[in-house]
């Protein structure tokens, strides 16, 4: 069982347990909120349009050239 002991500790003290948790930043998520987890995220996920990688790119750093590390395709986006 790979449980991590300090990040249980910490939830201990929190008193969340038995419902996925997850501490991102200063934020505590309880559950599967798939809209809060995005929000808090500094990153998003796109998918190449030639193949099917998905690709990590930041948020709100405006227009992008990207080049696909699988197939090299290059392409723009706005994020």
């Amino acid at each position: 069982m790979g449980l991590d002991p300090k990040a249980r500790q910490e939830m201990m003290k929190k008193n969340i347990m038995g419902v996925p948790a997850f501490l991102i930043g200063d934020e505590i998520v309880v559950g599967l909120d798939k809209a809060k987890i995005e929000s808090l995220l500094d990153y998003k996920i796109i998918k190449c349009p030639q193949c099917p990688s998905k690709l990590r790119i930041p948020k709100n750093a405006g227009n992008l050239v990207i080049t696909c590390p699988k197939c090299k395709t290059r392409f723009k986006t706005r994020t």
